[in-house]
């Protein structure tokens, strides 16, 4: 990841970047399958689309909630 992440003025990469290893963290765990894997299927999602976009403050909130957001978003593509 070559991108750098701003809100209002400020750098927010290290706040981003930390919130998508929490995420794919937990995503592991709950699956019990290697971080890898973890990371390509949240890769490759809308939550993790909409936490790069900065401006609708998804980095605030914690990796719980991010997680139950992926999960809800996987219940309603099934």
């Amino acid at each position: 990841m070559n991108e750098i992440f701003t809100y209002n003025g400020s750098d927010i990469t290290m706040n981003v970047c930390l919130s998508v290893l929490a995420v794919t963290r937990i995503i592991a765990q709950k699956n019990k399958i290697p971080f890898d894997e973890a990371s390509l299927i949240f890769s490759k999602s809308k939550t993790c689309s909409l936490l790069h976009e900065c401006e609708n403050g998804l980095w605030t909130e914690s990796p719980e909630y991010i997680v139950d957001l992926f999960y809800e978003e996987k219940r309603k593509t099934a």
